[in-house]
């Protein structure tokens, strides 16, 4: 078992990617700290495994952050792992967006020109903006930070950073979202060469498109021209997202350092 008895924390547990991480996990042996914002989620995870904990987290709260990382320390004595994925895709802006996408998307298929502007930055909140950052960028901060005070006291440790292709290559009609994963690759790069030295190994996985509940906030014909993007011709399954960060959290990589590995079906090969 490539994690046997390690103890694995990750955000956003109760669903999605963050549910097959867990389940990945604990096949692979290890003790999985389910922490979900929605602590119900968090505990039905935690009851499906064989060793499993749920904890109430909120990344977007440094001080929420900091009691479920003490609280995990204090139960079950560390933190060898820690995967960074909870996250959004946005509200309001999101349905604007895509509203406007469909548009061009019509207007291209029948007159092969795009007129219509998807004005997805100029609409955007000053609200909207902060809670995307808040969420993706602040709490893999805060999440990362309170997991390197207990993992430097060992000289070990592994942080699994969850981004996107909308990091590596932009997202249209989702300027924040972009921001906050590629905001998120920055970071991984510059705490990764800070941290190898104490034994510490950071990386980050990007993902396309997958199949989890909140892909069903994509209307059907912004699905169907992101799969046409995609050369494999499917959405990735969340077990596939949870293969690769499972290989970088196991010693299989033990020489990735401050890399990302893009699990996307051929959408982005550069």
């Amino acid at each position: 078992m490539k994690l046997k008895d390690q103890v694995c924390v990750v955000t956003g547990g109760g669903s999605g990617i963050g549910e097959a991480i867990c389940l990945t996990f604990a096949r692979e042996g290890g003790r999985v700290v389910v922490m979900d914002v929605d602590l119900e989620s968090a505990r039905r995870v935690a009851a499906s495994v064989a060793d499993g904990l749920a904890l109430a987290c909120d990344v977007a709260d440094a001080r929420s952050v900091d009691a479920a990382f003490a609280e995990t320390v204090r139960l079950w004595g560390r933190v060898d792992v820690l995967v960074n994925n909870a996250g959004i895709v946005g509200k309001d802006e999101y349905r604007r967006a895509q509203v406007a996408r469909e548009l061009q998307l019509k207007e291209l298929r029948d007159a092969g020109v795009v007129s219509t502007p998807l004005r997805a930055t100029v609409q955007l909140s000053d609200e909207e903006w902060r809670r995307m950052l808040a969420i993706h960028l602040d709490g893999t901060f805060y999440c990362t930070r309170a997991a390197l005070t207990d993992m430097e006291r060992r000289g070990r440790g592994v942080i699994v950073n969850m981004s996107s292709i909308n990091g590596l290559d932009g997202g249209l009609g989702n300027p924040h979202y972009a921001a906050a994963k590629a905001g998120i690759l920055g970071f991984t790069k510059a705490v990764a060469k800070e941290a190898i030295v104490q034994g510490i190994r950071v990386n980050a996985v990007a993902p396309g498109f997958v199949e989890t509940p909140i892909r069903d906030s994509i209307t059907p014909v912004v699905q169907r021209a992101q799969i046409a993007a995609t050369p494999i011709g499917r959405a990735a399954s969340a077990a596939e997202i949870a293969a690769a960060v499972l290989f970088l959290a196991c010693d299989d990589a033990s020489y990735f350092v401050g890399q990302t590995l893009s699990p996307n079906g051929g959408y982005l090969t550069r």
